[in-house]
C-alpha cells in the first residue's frame, strides 16, 4: 500500500509539473507575440523614416512634391511631370501597393494594431485610392486586399480597382 500511495503521489507531482510547464509555454507564447507586434511597429517606423529621408535627400522628389502642390488638380500634376518623373511616382505607387498589402496581411494574423490599421493605414489606402487609376497596367493581386483597397475607395468615393479591366 505504502508504494501504491507513493506512486499517486508522484504521478500527482508529476501532472502538476506538467500543468506549470504548459502555463509557463503559454506566458512565453504570449511574450513572443508582443515582441513580434513591437517589432513590427518597430519595422514600420524604421520603413517610414528611411524612406521620407531618401525623399528629403533626393535630387527629385522635392521637384514632384512641389508640382503636385502647386498643380489645380491630380490631372494637372500628372500631365506636368516629365516622363522620368511619371515613372519615379509608378514605382513609388508599386511600392505603395505592396507595403499596403504586407500591413494588410499582418493586420489579418493579428500582428497589426486595430487602431493604426483603421486611421493611418487607411489614410495611406485613400492616398493610393485617389492615384491608382492614372497608372494604368500595374498589378494588384489577392482577391481579400484588393475587397479591402476597394472598400476605401468606395467609403471615399474614389475609383476601385478592377483586375479585369486592367491593360
Amino acid at each position: 500500500m505504502d508504494s501504491d500511495k507513493a506512486n499517486r503521489w508522484l504521478t500527482l507531482g508529476a501532472n502538476i509539473g506538467v500543468l506549470i510547464g504548459i502555463i509557463l509555454i503559454l506566458i512565453e507564447l504570449n511574450q513572443n507575440a508582443d515582441l513580434m507586434q513591437a517589432q513590427i511597429a518597430q519595422s514600420r517606423a524604421d520603413n517610414r523614416v528611411a524612406l521620407y529621408r531618401e525623399q528629403m535627400n533626393s535630387d527629385y522628389w522635392p521637384a514632384i512634391y512641389v508640382k503636385r502642390a502647386t498643380a489645380s488638380s491630380s490631372d494637372e500634376w500628372i500631365d506636368s511631370l516629365t516622363p522620368e518623373e511619371y515613372q519615379r511616382v509608378r514605382w513609388y505607387i508599386l511600392l505603395e501597393i505592396n507595403d499596403l498589402r504586407t500591413q494588410f496581411l499582418q493586420y489579418q494574423q493579428g500582428y497589426l494594431d486595430k487602431q493604426l490599421f483603421d486611421t493611418a493605414v487607411e489614410a495611406q489606402t485613400r492616398r493610393l485610392m485617389a492615384r491608382l487609376h492614372y497608372f494604368p497596367g500595374l498589378q494588384i493581386a489577392g482577391s481579400e486586399y484588393i475587397d479591402f483597397l476597394n472598400s476605401v475607395a468606395r467609403k471615399y468615393n474614389l475609383q476601385p480597382y478592377n483586375p479585369e479591366t486592367q491593360p
